[in-house]
């Protein structure tokens, strides 16, 4: 199979797992406290992780100045944003969620070209990444309930943190990648887990009563959630962004957030016979458009 059709099924199974997961991060929260689902899921990760690199027998050991450097990405890149994420799922809807998380591809572009530090601007790039956005907002739209109260709007803030802090980790991660040292992506993924698990654990342990071990075993919804979240939309998700972000660059690597929504219009048809509505499918059009936008160029030229 070629390598670029190869990229491209990856971007589209990675837009499977985490299209999913603003619904399974609804219902963790609605049993568990938010920043203790968070731990469980990078935890989950932790071990999946540990698991697959023991089995290849994987090398994990880097210098301490470059392990730093992959902590302080793992913290914007989950550590940080789960936090705002799983809290903020708590006061609005998944599809309010869903449309916030559309915009990580704009703050990384927009905090790469404040940084210096972002890939090439392009007017094509810009257009791209702003009709995936509208795209998103069509479809999702008409599903929120947004009443603006209070803690609607404090949720709303946090999850725009989330996106804020996503954007800031996937070009720490690109640096990671693409520098001078250019570690390995594995090494980097399992140190940035372990560095999230940390954070959620010591903010969860501080912050949070945690519900007995009868009580988290009786949440079995819940249950299935976490394991969703942390095996597929967290383990194998980010060892699929980690090769995209590598191949493609942050910007292009993190429009993954626009194809969610088209995925989660798939599944609402073919397990409940939802059919879209025309808004819905305008919303497809302007996405994928977007999509062709951010990656017509030749991939290599964005790192």
């Amino acid at each position: 199979m070629p390598r670029k059709t190869a990229d491209f099924l990856l971007f589209v199974l990675l837009a499977t797992f985490w299209g999913g997961s603003f619904v399974a991060i609804k219902f963790v929260v609605q049993a568990f406290p938010p920043v203790f689902g968070a731990m469980l899921r990078v935890g989950i990760a932790v071990l999946v992780l540990a698991a697959i690199f023991l089995a290849e027998r994987r090398n994990l050991r880097v210098p301490f100045s470059l392990r730093r450097k992959m902590w302080l990405a793992g913290l914007f890149s989950q550590g940080i944003p789960f936090c705002f994420l799983f809290w903020g799922e708590r006061q609005i809807s998944p599809g309010l969620a869903g449309i916030i998380n559309g915009t990580v591809p704009l703050w990384t572009l927009l905090l790469g070209l404040a940084s210096g530090n972002g890939e090439r601007f392009s007017n094509r790039k810009m257009i791209g990444l702003l009709l995936g956005l509208l795209g998103i907002v069509v479809i999702f739209a008409p599903l929120i309930v947004f009443g603006g109260t209070r803690g609607e709007i404090l949720g709303t803030a946090a999850v725009f943190a989330m996106a804020v802090c996503y954007g800031i980790g996937a070009l720490l991660s690109r640096t990671l990648l693409s520098g001078g040292a250019k570690a390995d992506f594995r090494a980097n993924i399992f140190h940035q887990h372990c560095a999230s698990f940390a954070l959620l654990l010591a903010v969860s342990a501080l912050l949070e009563p945690w519900p007995a071990l009868s009580a988290v075993l009786a949440a079995k919804t819940a249950l299935w959630s976490v394991f969703y979240l942390g095996f597929f939309s967290t383990a194998i998700a980010f060892l699929i962004f980690f090769h995209l972000l590598r191949e493609w660059g942050a910007v292009r690597a993190s429009a993954v957030t626009y194809v969610s929504p088209i995925i989660a219009l798939f599944w609402d048809f073919v397990f409940f016979r939802n059919v879209p509505r025309p808004s819905e499918l305008a919303g497809v059009l302007m996405i994928l458009s977007g999509v062709v936008l951010l990656h017509a160029a030749p991939a290599r030229k964005d790192l």
